[in-house]
């Protein structure tokens, strides 16, 4: 099969004013995804969906952001743009604001001791400032072995699964100098943890976000990068937090459980953009891989942006994946994310 990319011009429903989809053939596809391994996650069959506005093009086309296969005013009028004001420096009381990605409850901050259920054990977290703005979780909850437990911190949302022990070690991502994290097992318990991340001001981040079988994943491509060089970064990139803790470059965490298609999963790319001593532009895009667990459905995803620990700026997407006879095939969403300008510091 010939892996390709799609072109489309306005396929999701978004708040930034022209999304490029591109599908592309050739040698220069084959080169980046013949390695790829698709695992078929979930099992369960649906109906092919038909794809229209579609441009079969090679890899040297160059999306035209102007493209008017879909007008503006169709996609601007089911855009939901929200604004997230950061947590105070000094915080009295977590706000919470979750993805929407997901029916997860969070426990509510008004919620009465007499309300709340009976803990079926003592569920300790911990959070703990660490290097390039990430926050080293500890879970323990001895009596929920191998369970489930969705993870909610200003906006971002995924799930993972706690050991044979009831434990679970992370590194996540701050997305606020007061990282606020909150646990939540599937019956209501859980636990919230907080660490102050000052160091936050020295980086840029971007979060992609939605169920596991969407596949949705980042790539950046730093100052000028192609395609496996050193400067293109995706999560098989070497790159780790250390490298941007001294500015080297950025890298990206993938978080939740990928095995389980209906969970939820956040990927985020890290820049150190007040570390670094290059200059130029830093072009970030999204890549949804077709697979038999997503072909044919409507995916709802989110963005998350942001940039020196100030304002959050969220994004909230629909996004058609072409029917299943396209297995294999990649949709690059281009200008979904604000590409980086980066200053010599």
């Amino acid at each position: 099969m010939d892996i390709k990319r799609i072109v489309m011009a306005g396929g999701v429903l978004a708040t930034a004013g022209a999304i490029g989809f591109v599908m592309q053939n050739g040698d220069t596809a084959k080169a980046r995804y013949a390695q790829t391994t698709v695992p078929d996650i979930s099992g369960t069959a649906s109906d092919p969906l038909e794809v229209t506005d579609i441009a079969l093009t090679s890899s040297s086309v160059v999306v035209d952001s102007s493209t008017e296969a879909t007008p503006k005013s169709s996609v601007a009028s089911d855009v939901d743009t929200t604004t997230v004001e950061m947590p105070a420096k000094e915080m009295e009381e977590p706000v919470i604001r979750t993805a929407g990605l997901g029916d997860v409850a969070v426990p509510s901050a008004d919620m009465s001791e007499a309300d709340a259920p009976a803990a079926l054990c003592d569920i300790d977290v911990t959070a703990v400032a660490a290097d390039a703005a990430m926050v080293d979780l500890s879970l323990s909850a001895d009596c929920y072995p191998n369970e489930r437990v969705t993870f909610h911190h200003n906006g971002m949302m995924f799930t993972d699964a706690t050991d044979e022990n009831g434990k679970l070690d992370l590194y996540i991502p701050a997305l606020a100098e007061n990282a606020v994290i909150i646990v939540a097992f599937s019956n209501g318990e859980g636990a919230l943890a907080n660490a102050r991340v000052p160091s936050l001001v020295d980086f840029d981040r971007y979060v992609v976000q939605s169920k596991a079988k969407s596949e949705l994943h980042i790539n950046a491509f730093e100052f000028g990068a192609n395609f496996r060089d050193e400067g293109h970064v995706d999560i098989d990139s070497d790159r780790t937090m250390a490298d941007a803790a001294v500015g080297t470059g950025g890298f990206i965490t993938s978080l939740g459980d990928a095995t389980r298609g209906d969970d939820l999963m956040a990927e985020v790319y890290t820049f150190p953009t007040a570390l670094t001593e290059k200059e130029g532009d830093v072009h970030v895009s999204v890549d949804a891989q077709v697979t038999t667990a997503n072909c044919g459905l409507d995916i709802d995803a989110q963005t998350l942006e942001v940039r020196r620990a100030g304002q959050m700026k969220v994004q909230d997407l629909s996004l058609q994946i072409p029917a299943c006879d396209a297995v294999g095939d990649f949709l690059v969403l281009q200008n979904l994310l604000q590409d980086l300008k980066v200053a010599r510091n």
